[in-house]
């Protein structure tokens, strides 16, 4: 691993366990000044921001700070590090701001009917467009989602998928839901989450080079895009086991 690669990665996530990762900061004593900082920095912005607020406002404000990280290029990550102090600043004067423009984000249910196709096509157009899917830790991966999934509704739950990789809010076709990736013995399986009416029965399709499957869940649909049948099954099974409700 070279400096600047680490340095990505650092940004990203700077506690990974990473084998090259950990080596190269054992060996590069400027990169493990760096990552030292960000670690920092991150201790520092989550202590500044440990102000008692709704829970649906704070999982709205997270999500846009992720967005915010994930569309920074390789220009921008090999910038000075006090960027980031930038970046923390400005969001905190952004608090209040921010969570009144994010309170329509999610206001309002997607209009469903039982247009599988529309669901099928508005997850896969996604897929297409974003060239590359992250691969995050499972807790950050984890951890993200439950934040997301509180933001449509407080009392949506999943149980902690050590396999789960990456989960954002993102547009997909005319819907908006939350996209994710499951690593499989068989593969990756990218699942999403959109919410409103839901479809009528279970319909499983082969749709543009994959095994696909639109679900009826509570509060909405769930969508799994698999290259194989026995990804799928095995992704369907772990979802169905790890989401849950609180009554």
């Amino acid at each position: 691993m070279n400096c600047l690669d680490f340095k990505r990665l650092a940004l990203s996530d700077p506690s990974s366990r990473d084998h090259s990762f950990i080596e190269h900061s054992a060996q590069c004593p400027d990169c493990l000044k760096y990552v030292g900082s960000i670690r920092q920095m991150d201790a520092d912005l989550s202590s500044s921001m440990d102000v008692e607020m709704p829970s649906d406002l704070m999982a709205r404000l997270q999500l846009n700070q992720e967005l915010t990280e994930e569309i920074e290029t390789a220009e921008v990550i090999a910038i000075n590090p006090m960027r980031r102090y930038a970046m923390a600043a400005s969001f905190a004067l952004a608090l209040f701001v921010a969570g009144f423009m994010a309170s329509n984000q999610f206001g309002s249910n997607n209009d469903i009917s039982s247009d599988y196709q529309a669901l099928l096509a508005g997850v896969v157009e996604h897929m297409n467009e974003q060239a590359i899917t992250p691969v995050w830790s499972a807790e950050r991966a984890n951890s993200n989602a439950n934040t997301l999934l509180a933001s449509y509704a407080p009392e949506m739950k999943l149980k902690f998928l050590s396999n789960l990789q990456f989960s954002r809010i993102c547009p997909m076709g005319q819907y908006k839901g939350l996209h994710a990736s499951l690593e499989t013995a068989d593969g990756q399986v990218t699942f999403a989450f959109i919410k409103g009416d839901s479809v009528s029965e279970l319909f499983d399709a082969g749709y543009e080079g994959y095994v696909s499957r639109v679900k009826p869940i509570r509060g909405g649909n769930l969508i799994i895009m698999s290259r194989t049948n026995k990804a799928l099954q095995e992704a369907d099974s772990q979802l169905e086991e790890a989401m849950y409700w609180d009554i």
